[in-house]
């Protein structure tokens, strides 16, 4: 089966060095086909200042200044592409014209074209533009849905590990899915399941008293039973997922799996992780709200969207 990438190019240095990571990484994969896809804005023709109107025509740049302009950018795209040994039988070019939201209309291509993979690069952003989320990537990640979005901050680690972050059951069988579909193939990937443990639930916490030695240890061994069945719980999704790895030809040795204890914080903790042992992909599952609004604000996905570095961020709805 085969299995698309709608790569949004941009035109930006930047957008191009991230577009030469993906077709690297993936260009052994025989079944993945990369779309570049660029928007022509509009809105580029004006001067800082300006404001245009949809009725005011003399705002808009000719349609074939545009498809010139957005024709060059897919040409350069395509040469930073091919330069990574990434096959020109498995690449097409669409160009979107009169773009005035160009995540809109990127996402509006992947739904149109039944593409489940988007891949977007990140701009350099301050802290403040960082925490808005204003960015085309920020804006694409936030509202995908029923899609994968790979943002990449490049430059990215080039050590072909791969963290598959799981929180819980509710996000393990769709990462699992994902993994073994769609990046499994790569012959060239080491992956690694990583899971955090929650600190200890309120109900464990002392309740206002000084615990006598018979209460400490029924509490010490209420925790103990909590943290073993939790423990349990999650080396069962595990080994599952091992197993469906397996099945699609990845070597057991190639696989790892982790549970460590929560200490600054699920987040935080997974960051570290990611620079200490540069993992060059990280998936992990995109909360959502159940009405199918963007992913919350205060999310562990969005903080890592936030403030990784140095990586492909897979962000994996379902």
């Amino acid at each position: 089966m085969e299995k698309k990438i709608l790569f949004a190019v941009d035109g930006s240095e930047k957008g191009f060095k991230a577009l030469s990571i993906v077709g690297d990484l993936v260009k052994d994969q025989s079944d993945v086909r990369l779309i570049l896809f660029h928007c022509v804005q509009q809105l580029a023709g004006l001067s800082p200042g300006e404001v245009c109107t949809d009725v005011d025509e003399s705002c808009k740049l000719p349609y074939a200044t545009q498809e010139k302009v957005g024709n060059a950018v897919l040409d350069e795209a395509k040469r930073h592409l091919f330069a990574t040994g990434f096959p020109k039988e498995r690449v097409e070019t669409k160009l979107k014209i009169n773009s005035t939201d160009p995540a809109g209309d990127i996402l509006a291509e992947a739904n149109e074209a039944n593409i489940e993979t988007i891949a977007v690069g990140r701009r350099g952003r301050s802290q403040l533009e960082t925490l808005l989320i204003g960015s085309v990537s920020g804006k694409v990640a936030q509202y995908a849905q029923h899609r994968t979005v790979w943002v990449v901050d490049t430059p990215v680690h080039a050590s072909r590990k791969v963290m598959i972050a799981m929180e819980g059951a509710s996000d393990a069988d769709e990462l699992t899915r994902y993994t073994s579909e769609f990046v499994a193939s790569n012959p060239n990937l080491k992956f690694t399941f990583v899971h955090l443990m929650p600190p200890v639930p309120p109900t464990f916490w002392d309740d206002g008293h000084i615990l006598g030695s018979a209460e400490q240890k029924d509490r010490e061994s209420r925790i103990e039973k909590w943290r073993r069945e939790w423990k349990e719980r999650v080396d069962g999704l595990m080994a599952q997922a091992r197993n469906k790895l397996v099945s699609k030809g990845v070597s057991e040795s190639n696989i790892e799996t982790f549970i460590l204890p929560t200490k600054q914080g699920v987040a935080r903790d997974l960051l570290n992780e990611i620079d200490e042992h540069e993992f060059q992909m990280v998936l992990m599952g995109k909360k959502s709200l159940r009405e199918r609004k963007p992913f919350l604000m205060g999310s562990h996905a969005n903080k890592i969207l936030q403030n990784i570095k140095g990586a492909i961020l897979c962000l994996v709805d379902n």
